[in-house]
């Protein structure tokens, strides 16, 4: 016979806590993208810091939850499996992304590194070239060896997620911004005869777990499909 026993207040507050630290970090990327709240505020201090530490109390809360729950499974086994689910997924997310932010990772990328294409339009978010790598660091900096059309390459950033702000005969250039905080990276293609190059660059100095690399990649990946 189920228990009637009502479900003790502890585990419905102890429940709630395991959601505090997803809960705040919705609220920072809501403030960063809709509220023009700092990310120094928002990323470091809110996710980073309170956040992270958030993560591990709510690892905590679940457990007792667990614990508390196997007394009457029957009524309170809801609860355990929210608590852990939350406070897990949480927990490994921040973990995750931790180790892969903790990583070095290339910022400024070309497929060109002694002549990398230069931004005009956004020209003055990257007045220094001089931190450009190439495949050396991202294996995806591979050029086209051939002279594609400037649609090609306006569709190959629109593939890839950069809104174009630019465009002429033989330069393109877009914009990407993260959905998370909006963290924002600047692509040009530099049409030449006989190449194409590609330049990804980084607007934010903050480690961004291989981010630059990854879009570089769906860059490439898009303008070869394309030049088929």
């Amino acid at each position: 016979m189920p228990s009637t026993k009502p479900v003790p207040a502890l585990i419905p507050w102890l429940t709630a806590v395991s959601a505090a630290a997803p809960v705040l970090v919705i609220a920072a990327m809501a403030a960063t993208l809709f509220g023009g709240v700092d990310r120094a505020v928002t990323y470091d201090l809110l996710t980073w810091t309170v956040a992270r530490g958030l993560a591990w109390v709510g690892l905590a809360a679940a457990l007792i939850v667990t614990v508390l729950a196997l007394r009457d499974l029957s009524r309170r086994w809801v609860f355990a499996l929210v608590a852990l689910v939350l406070a897990g997924a949480t927990l490994g997310v921040f973990l995750f992304q931790g180790q892969r932010l903790a990583q070095p990772t290339p910022r400024d990328i070309s497929t060109h590194v002694d002549e990398p294409p230069a931004y005009t339009r956004l020209a003055s978010m990257h007045r220094d070239a001089s931190g450009v790598t190439g495949p050396e660091t991202c294996p995806a900096a591979r050029s086209i060896p051939t002279q594609v059309l400037a649609q090609q390459a306006v569709s190959a950033l629109v593939d890839a997620g950069f809104p174009v702000v630019r465009a002429s005969t033989f330069e393109v250039e877009g914009v990407h911004e993260g959905a998370w905080f909006g963290f924002a990276y600047d692509a040009v293609i530099r049409i030449r005869p006989g190449r194409t190059d590609i330049r990804v660059a980084a607007r934010d100095s903050r480690p961004d777990g291989g981010a630059t690399c990854r879009l570089m990649e769906k860059i490439v990946t898009a303008l070869e499909a394309e030049s088929r």
